[in-house]
């Protein structure tokens, strides 16, 4: 008993550090937030847009849920809740991962230095303080521990997974993965003529569980659309191998490859294969390699089932294991002590490029309003800080609201091809702010149309010549004003 106490300590401990010292914040968050606040504050959720001036299709918000937890963490516990929310997903990720290892035949202890290492690597795979994804790696984690429990022996507690859908569903899309693992059970147990049924009605079950949302039938065509849609254009999407994802997840890659290799050796060396094991290993380490944004399950599929045959493969080790238990358990204490902030949780570090703070700013203090085109991971922010003054052009809610169409007359505008105007002339648009190292940066400067009336951090702000001033209010450098102010000096959300 003191041992499992002692490993869910470390692990939380491990969770909680990274969370505090996280100085990433996900692009879409402001968005969420402004659904929950509209759904908490006004009893409304938005089935259209109202934060855009382009043309839009139904929002379909599979995250609107995560908006409302959001909303409520930071309404009664400031920007420490997104840091608690952070941990607890974390541990509850770690600990249906732990449940898993114990529920195999053959299973060993759970390893205080697996389990650190495995926090190390979800953290490395998630730095962004809070995403809706976390709740779908939870649940995944849970899932899969429901699953590998029935199969194990079976248990109705396997049930669980039909109501779960339903909540999962309005948390976050990624629903479609802990189906996918329902799926490849079932396909587990047909093919080794184990008993069937019971997957299968729960698989139709939750199937039919999708249904339990606010735009009924509606939502299923979008949900399975966004699930399988190709974003060449979005980097979280690109594989693993690409260039500019390679080196930074190569570790993580590698331990999975290696984990994987260890299985299957294991395997043939018993000469029996555990077809549903190998489905799950397989298809979820293709989905990771193929899109980083999803290298979170094949870690969690990976370190649940195939431990014991890490611990194998390293049982030479023998009371080594003790000691490197003992050793992990002093690096993440000192660790702590080291690095969690503890004068300043209620205020999460944010990098200084990352969201445009002095040029919103500029635009607040000097009451500019207009369309403004921002770039496309600014969208949600500079709508949290200046809506209803200003409607932006396009956001990171792309599937869910806008069209195919605005998206590329956005990236031809940022890379300055030949028809960039066509945002200015097809779309009402009063006001341009694009990054500076952007193609369309400079283009815009020698523009004879539009006049630079602010440089920024991070970007420029250009009106049209004719609605220029001649003197604008500057906003002060004041770094710590950004940070105590970054949910706060915020538009107004009403019944629009």
């Amino acid at each position: 008993m003191k041992k499992k106490v002692l490993l869910y300590i470390t692990i939380f401990i491990l969770c909680f550090l990274f969370a505090s010292v996280s100085s990433e914040y996900d692009y879409d968050l402001f968005a969420r937030l402004i659904v929950g606040e509209r759904f908490i504050e006004n009893g409304i959720l938005p089935f259209k847009d109202f934060l855009s001036y382009t043309p839009t299709h139904a929002w379909y918000d599979h995250e609107w849920g995560s908006g409302v937890v959001f909303y409520l963490l930071l309404k009664y516990l400031g920007p420490f809740g997104f840091i608690l929310m952070q941990a607890l997903l974390s541990l509850g990720t770690a600990f249906f991962v732990i449940k898993t290892q114990r529920v195999q035949r053959g299973g060993y202890p759970a390893s205080i230095l697996f389990m650190s290492v495995f926090v190390v690597l979800f953290s490395i795979l998630n730095p962004s303080l809070i995403r809706c994804q976390m709740f779908s790696f939870f649940f995944f984690a849970l899932f899969l521990y429901l699953l590998e429990k029935n199969r194990q022996k079976e248990t109705n507690w396997v049930w669980l997974i039909v109501p779960v859908t339903v909540i999962w569903n309005n948390l976050h899309g990624g629903i479609l993965s802990g189906l996918g693992l329902v799926f490849l059970y079932f396909i587990g147990a047909l093919v080794e003529k184990r008993p069937w049924k019971k997957l299968a009605s729960i698989l139709a079950l939750s199937s039919f569980g999708l249904l339990i949302n606010p735009w009924g039938y509606k939502y299923l065509p979008f949900l399975f659309s966004a699930g399988t849609m190709h974003r060449k254009y979005i980097t979280e999407w690109w594989p693993f191998y690409h260039k500019r994802h390679f080196w930074y997840y190569f570790p993580i890659a590698a331990f999975l490859i290696f984990t994987a290799l260890v299985n299957f050796i294991q395997a043939l060396r018993q000469k029996k294969f555990d077809i549903t094991k190998s489905l799950t290993i397989i298809v979820t380490l293709y989905m990771g390699l193929a899109h980083v944004k999803l290298l979170s399950l094949p870690l969690i599929a990976l370190s649940a089932l195939c431990y014991s045959d890490i611990v194998k493969l390293f049982l030479f080790l023998k009371k080594g294991f003790k000691y490197l238990n003992i050793l992990a358990c002093a690096v993440v204490l000192i660790s702590a002590i080291l690095f969690i902030p503890f004068k300043g949780l209620n205020i999460p570090k944010a990098q200084g490029y990352k969201f445009p703070y002095y040029e919103t700013e500029f635009i607040k203090i000097n009451d500019i309003k207009g369309n403004i085109v921002v770039p496309f991971g600014f969208g949600s922010y500079v709508s949290y800080k200046l809506y209803p003054n200003n409607l932006i052009y396009m956001d990171g809610r792309y599937e869910e609201v806008y069209n195919n169409k605005e998206y590329y007359v956005l990236r031809d505008y940022e890379l300055a091809e030949p028809n960039w105007q066509d945002i200015v002339k097809n779309y009402p648009t009063d006001i341009l702010m694009p990054l500076k190292y952007t193609e369309i940066y400079p283009v815009l400067l020698n523009s004879p149309d539009w006049k630079q009336i602010y440089e920024g951090v991070s970007c420029g702000v250009f009106v049209k010549k004719e609605a220029a001033k001649s003197n604008y209010l500057e906003p002060a450098y004041i770094k710590n004003y950004y940070r105590l102010t970054m949910f706060k000096n915020k538009g107004v959300f009403k019944n629009k």
